[in-house]
């Protein structure tokens, strides 16, 4: 018997697995994409990057569900044109922010609860990203900025051997609560309160979207879905993804991240739905 496609939710890793060296989304996934959605099928993005960056990446598409943007920790509707924080800086303290030291070659970038991105001190590397990730900013300083409204903290390094860790550490260990951190590329590290959690945020879209997990196919590229993928009911992975991604899917797809996995995994489901094979 036929399942229509819209009895799943695809939850895909928009940075790695539909973005062109360009920033914009690839001819292929574009085509598939549209193909996908006019059966039917329902389909929204997880992003490292803004909500103003992903509406300006996905361009005419429209998403079937709120998407989980920077990094997972803000759930956000872009037909309502808001969003739902799941954490913030607030318990690190007012004072936080003032901590942070200025380091030579070292960036500094702020996601905001409100979708944008202050930037306390530019970089090199740091004006190279947010030129090619089509993201809009605002200078600022800290005494500006309350911590509550902060979701992340990016740091951007220009030079290779510019130890950030080490440079941060003393305000790392001055704050209250433990951070998470997590390189995003190989000159961007980024910090974030550690009750940011994978259950709250697809419980947050499944809510949204009227799906449970079971429900839910995350197809990743990168490690920073690999909690949305132990909780969905399918996965799926490129086939260079990260070796603990790769394990946890149930599916581990013929194309590598670059070269079209997120089309082969929308194509596959279409051909599968339409001969009953889901």
């Amino acid at each position: 018997m036929k399942q229509s496609l819209n009895d799943t939710l695809v939850l895909c890793d928009l940075d790695t697995l539909m973005l062109g060296p360009d920033g914009n989304l690839t001819q292929v996934v574009r085509d598939v994409l549209n193909l996908f959605l006019s059966r039917g099928g329902r389909m929204t993005v997880f992003s490292q990057r803004t909500p103003q960056a992903v509406r300006t990446m996905l361009g005419s598409v429209r998403l079937s569900a709120p998407a989980l943007v920077c990094g997972g920790s803000l759930v956000y509707s872009f037909s309502a044109g808001c969003g739902k924080a799941l954490a913030g800086f607030d318990v690190l303290g007012e004072d936080f922010l003032h901590k942070l030291p200025a380091a030579p070659g070292v960036g500094i970038a702020l996601q905001m609860r409100d979708g944008s991105t202050r930037v306390l001190r530019m970089s090199q590397a740091l004006e190279r990203h947010l030129r090619r990730e089509w993201t809009p900013y605002l200078l600022g300083q800290p005494e500006g900025i309350n911590s509550a409204d902060v979701l992340r903290v990016l740091l951007y390094k220009d030079a290779k051997n510019v130890p950030v860790l080490q440079v941060f550490e003393k305000a790392l260990a001055e704050s209250a609560s433990p951070l998470l951190t997590e390189y995003l590329t190989a000159d961007c590290l980024a910090l974030m309160p550690k009750n940011v959690s994978a259950e709250k945020a697809l419980e947050e879209v499944c809510a949204a979207a009227e799906v449970t997990p079971e429900q839910v196919a995350v197809v990743a590229g990168s490690q920073a879905m690999l909690g949305l993928m132990h909780l969905a009911g399918e996965s799926a992975a490129a086939y260079d993804a990260p070796a603990e991604v790769r394990v946890a899917a149930k599916r581990v797809m013929l194309c590598a991240c670059s070269e079209g996995a997120a089309a082969e995994y929308l194509y596959r489901f279409v051909r599968e739905a339409e001969n009953g094979s889901m």
